[in-house]
């Protein structure tokens, strides 16, 4: 039996990132002035988003009329750099991160005690549409670094259709 090949939609790398750098940069829990950064963190502190990979495609289907419809997958990270955390400043980076992932999902979030809900995810461009944003796994610690800088994670995935014509 053949292996499968992984396909990627390489063409919408860019698109979906730029949405969801900006959705990212929506969320209500952010402090003014800050901002989730792409692939890059300062070195004691931060938060930034991380693909793991580009849009692989989950499903692909053709219609006879030449109609391509696929549904791909965009999995990242958001890292959140951190230092001189006790526990309850380690506690309170996991619950925003986790209520980050929630708001993400389009779920109602509590935030400086007001209610928030993503009423909807951002528009695409050249036939791409968000399906989903979901969490993969809760915030968790990722790494320890050598000048006691904590990195804590959240894996998430965002699931887009992407149609067009052959």
């Amino acid at each position: 039996m053949a292996e499968k090949q992984i396909k990627y939609d390489v063409d919408g790398y860019d698109a979906v990132t730029s949405a969801l750098r900006e959705l990212l940069n929506q969320y209500p829990g952010l402090e003014r002035g800050e901002e989730i950064t792409f692939s890059v963190l300062e070195e004691s502190s931060g938060i930034g988003m991380f693909p793991v990979s580009g849009a692989v495609v989950e499903n692909e289907k053709r219609s006879v009329t030449g109609k391509v419809t696929e549904v791909c997958l965009y999995p990242f990270y958001i890292i959140y750099r951190a230092s001189g955390l006790n526990e309850n400043r380690k506690a309170r980076v996991k619950e925003w991160l986790d209520t980050l992932g929630k708001w993400l999902e389009q779920k109602k979030v509590l935030i400086g005690g007001e209610e928030y809900v993503l009423s909807e995810l951002p528009p695409l461009t050249d036939g791409r549409k968000f399906l989903s944003i979901a969490r993969q796994t809760p915030a968790y610690l990722d790494n320890t670094n050598e000048d006691k800088t904590e990195d804590w994670a959240i894996y998430i995935s965002a699931r887009y259709q992407y149609e067009y014509r052959k």
